[in-house]
């Protein structure tokens, strides 16, 4: 198991050089990316970068609206935990939002990797060790409990990262409107 803060992670530019992204961790296979879980930060008016063969899942992290658009097709995220899913070879458009917000990407190859996405609110949540996993709480915070004892507050914008041979743990929200995103990568 490994902690970790949005705002420790080190800012890259967008591969477009529209905006920034803070890499959270990636699995590649032949020096291909199989899988890549970041955090985009969205302050202007930008093109989304395009990623060829990737199936893209992202979830707002903060912020209250984010529209994306091209002629053919619009996805609207409405609050801290909508999320979306769609080819990452569709070329996308941001308009400014109206404060700073920010998405945890989740990127999949097409056909070798898949990932389950499931936004937890107010309730408990067991983590099973059937892949690797990031957990990242979005607001309040969540007490974690291991199978050895281990027990770990997280707090909004931290989380963790587990690999697949981690213990059984369990996660208990500290206040109702608590809200953590849970990522499955296979």
């Amino acid at each position: 198991m490994i902690p970790f803060s949005i705002d420790a992670l080190r800012r890259e530019p967008w591969r477009n050089g529209a905006g920034w992204t803070r890499t959270v961790c990636t699995h590649e296979d032949d020096n291909q990316v199989l899988w890549r879980v970041s955090l985009a930060d969205i302050t202007a008016t930008a093109a989304f970068s395009r990623f060829e063969g990737m199936e893209r899942i992202a979830v707002m992290v903060s912020g209250t609206q984010l529209r994306l658009f091209n002629a053919e097709v619009q996805l609207n995220f409405d609050g801290i935990g909508s999320q979306i899913q769609f080819p990452g070879e569709w070329a996308l458009q941001c308009r400014a939002p109206e404060q700073e917000t920010q998405l945890l990407n989740i990127m999949l190859r097409r056909g070798k990797a898949q990932a389950r996405v499931e936004v937890i609110k107010g309730s408990a949540f067991t983590l099973r060790p059937n892949g690797s996993q990031v957990v990242l709480v979005l607001r309040g915070q969540f007490q974690l409990f291991t199978a050895s004892g281990v027990r770990h507050t997280l707090v909004a914008r931290h989380g963790i990262r587990r690999e697949p041979l981690d213990e059984v743990s369990h996660l208990e929200p500290v206040s109702e409107d608590a809200i953590m995103v849970c990522c499955t990568l296979n």
